[in-house]
């Protein structure tokens, strides 16, 4: 008989605090340093370690594995978005719904028998 367990390493159990942590300190910090492109930045390094966090969860989500596509299409720096403190913590807010639904919904065993 083979094991279909994954080979893939465990994660912390609240890893996916990260991903809202990193987002909206990162638009704090660029809040109060008067730089937009830190708060930008802080969203687009969360949104690959959401990606990540999906990536090695049990079940698959395709939508978190995509959020970084999400992040470099919306903070194209040639893009039409405006990617101001609004967009910033629009998006911060929706990759933490996104971390939680992942938590919650994807974070059971796959059981092969």
């Amino acid at each position: 008989m083979t094991d279909k367990t994954s080979s893939l390493p465990e994660l912390p159990k609240h890893a996916w605090v990260s991903v809202p942590i990193i987002a909206f300190a990162g638009i704090a910090i660029g809040i109060l340093s008067q730089v937009n492109s830190v708060g930008i930045g802080g969203c687009i390094i969360s949104s690959f370690i959401l990606c990540g966090i999906a990536y090695l969860k049990p079940k698959k989500d395709l939508v978190s594995l995509l959020v970084p596509l999400f992040a470099i299409i919306i903070f194209n720096p040639w893009g039409e978005f405006s990617t101001g403190i609004i967009m910033q913590t629009l998006f911060a807010a929706t990759i933490t719904v996104i971390a939680i639904r992942l938590e919650k919904k994807y974070s059971q065993k796959v059981n092969y028998t």
